[in-house]
């Protein structure tokens, strides 16, 4: 019999979302993504988000995975204007290399249905499984989220001056920090431009509501010889009960490229954590950034978690 794509039993749900939990809080765990008691409020909170409703949540679809009569797992879907969504795809065990394949076609052309171009598939390091289903697909990296832990200790005198952000220098960072952004949102394939300028207006406007004077978020400008190289935005955090810091956005002014001063301000980043008593970093970047990912990489930080997108062809 062919591989079957079917609606969740409503009587299942309950325990579907049980299952559900418990892997999404280990997932994280095990990437050290999350530790402790934040994978399980992360997790609840994931839920209760995007399953308001339970059962009858209509923006979510959740669908058992069958060939025959055996239930090979479940996958739970979602979709945005031109993109459907994989939000977990869970196998009871391993599929044969024809079960994805036939996975793989379904859900493509379901896509398809939904007349959407792009496939996102979620991945955390450790999820073996959901790794093998995108491998040689033509999935791309969309996203990837690093975390460096614990912070090395660095024998080296910082070469550049990193100083609070003047208020005054605030408003053309900003700016220039959320049209970057939208940018980005759109070539990853995560939104439209229009949508990305939105998304990452609300961002900015949520993470920093009283500009450098808000609580919890550290700006600052890179000098060298008196002349400003770049910025740095860290935010300070909480991650299993210590604090935690996240970059939230770094950048080298385009004329002082290719030298090392993109280095120095993560080496900077390194110093602002250990001061907040921080012992460990995360950070975002996207998938195309090659030498940004290839200077974290450098650096020590290793991936918890990606973001996978396809670009379904005609």
């Amino acid at each position: 019999m062919a591989l079957t794509l079917t609606p969740l039993d409503p009587d299942r749900f309950d325990d579907w979302r049980s299952v559900t939990r418990r892997r999404l809080i280990a997932l994280r765990q095990e990437s050290g993504m999350l530790v402790g008691d934040d994978a399980v409020a992360h997790a609840d909170a994931f839920l209760d988000q995007l399953l308001p409703d339970g059962a009858e949540t209509q923006t979510s679809v959740i669908l058992s995975i069958r060939d025959g009569g055996h239930e090979l797992g479940t996958v739970w879907l979602a979709s945005m204007t031109g993109m459907l969504m994989i939000i977990d795809l869970s196998f009871a065990r391993d599929p044969s290399a024809s079960q994805r394949d036939a996975l793989f076609s379904a859900l493509v052309a379901m896509a398809r249905d939904h007349e959407a171009d792009r496939l996102s598939v979620p991945l955390s390091v450790t999820d073996d499984r959901t790794r093998g289903f995108i491998e040689g697909r033509g999935f791309a990296c969309a996203s990837i989220q690093m975390l460096l832990e614990p912070l090395p200790v660095r024998d080296r005198e910082p070469q550049i001056l990193v100083e609070p952000m003047a208020a005054e220098r605030f408003p053309s960072f900003a700016a220039a920090s959320e049209s970057a952004f939208a940018e980005e949102l759109a070539a990853s394939g995560r939104y439209s431009l229009e949508d990305a300028r939105v998304e990452s207006h609300r961002q900015m406007t949520q993470e920093l509501p009283d500009g450098v004077a808000t609580e919890g978020q550290e700006l600052f400008t890179a000098t060298v010889d008196g002349e400003e190289v770049g910025i740095l935005w860290v935010g300070l955090r909480s991650r299993g009960g210590r604090p935690h810091a996240f970059i939230l956005d770094i950048e080298v002014a385009e004329s002082e490229r290719r030298r090392g001063y993109g280095r120095e301000m993560m080496l900077a980043a390194e110093r602002v954590a250990r001061d907040r008593g921080a012992d460990s970093i995360g950070l975002h970047v996207f998938g195309a950034n090659s030498g940004a990912i290839a200077l974290y990489e450098g650096l020590g930080y290793r991936r918890v978690e990606e973001r996978h997108l396809l670009h379904i062809a005609e």
